[in-house]
Parts: C-alpha cells; sequence; structure tokens
C-alpha cells in the first residue's frame, strides 16, 4: 500500500470509484464504519477529530466475508457518514497505515448539506450482497476490535521509532 501523500496524488474527484489526477485542496475524510465509533477512532489516532454528519450519494456499505468491519462500494442509494475536517499529516499516516490494503483512498463528492469533496476509503475486494449493521458490529464485534486496534496502535508505534 502507498504511503497517504502517494496515494492522494491517484485519488480522482468524481464518485467514479477510478483512480485519476490529483485532488489536492481537500484534506476531509469521510467515514462509514468502525471509524465511525468514537472508541475506534480515539484508540487509532488519541483524539476525537471535529467531524460533520455528511451523506455519499451513489455508494453503500457492505458486508465483506470474513472481516468484522465493512466496505464502500458503488451502488445505488446513498451511504450515511461522518466527514472528519481536521486531520493532521500524522494522523492521515496512521489511518492509511491502519486501512486493509483491498481498500482504495477514492476522491467522493458528499453533501454537508452542500456537495463537498472528500477522500473515502473504496473498497476493492469481495463483498456480500449484504448491508452492514454498525448496532450488530458494536453489539457482537466492537470490544474484540477495540483490542485489535490497541494492539495494532501499539505495534505501529514500535516500527516508527
Amino acid at each position: 500500500m502507498k504511503p497517504i501523500s502517494a496515494r492522494l496524488l491517484h485519488a480522482n474527484s468524481t464518485n467514479s470509484g477510478q483512480l485519476g489526477q490529483s485532488s489536492e485542496g481537500t484534506s476531509k475524510l469521510f467515514v462509514y464504519g468502525t471509524l465511525l465509533l468514537d472508541d475506534v477512532i480515539s484508540t487509532l489516532i488519541d483524539r476525537i477529530p471535529h467531524r460533520e454528519d455528511a451523506t455519499l450519494p451513489g455508494w453503500w456499505v457492505a458486508r465483506l466475508p470474513h472481516k468484522v468491519y465493512p466496505g464502500l462500494v458503488p451502488g445505488q442509494g446513498e451511504t450515511r457518514g461522518k466527514v472528519f475536517t481536521d486531520l493532521t499529516g500524522a494522523e492521515w499516516a496512521i489511518l492509511d497505515a491502519f486501512e486493509d490494503p483491498a481498500y482504495a483512498l477514492t476522491a467522493v463528492r458528499v453533501m454537508l448539506p452542500v456537495e463537498t469533496e472528500a477522500f473515502a476509503y473504496r473498497w476493492d475486494g469481495k463483498y456480500v450482497n449484504q448491508g452492514w449493521s454498525i448496532t450488530d458490529f458494536s453489539r457482537d464485534e466492537l470490544a474484540d476490535y477495540l483490542d485489535r486496534c490497541r494492539r495494532w496502535r501499539r505495534l505501529y508505534e514500535q516500527r516508527s521509532q
């Protein structure tokens, strides 16, 4: 996986999900799955970033085979989520390192309520044709997932020294 700075140069500015030219000028990140949860994001970057409610048309949040976290895939309808508006370069690097290699950072157009550009981690792997539920995840998987996030963050810090 390329580091965030290199990957940003290849993200486009449409909902097409295709890689293209740079989308300079935006540092917003649209989140739709586990990163919506304060416990998860604060475990990873040591704070809860400023965020705004957002809607992403033309995408949906799918269950992934053998994974507890979801993937964002093109499709009918819209996805509700949040946009982080104040991530630092170091925080982008942490999130980029954390995300599964099957995600591709993609520029998308979100409604905040006005349309604006943000990046999102799009899933490029196989998925189940069924929606993912943050309620079910929080009830059934969150405690174990937070333990995994804590272990991952410790390893990340050790490797970064």
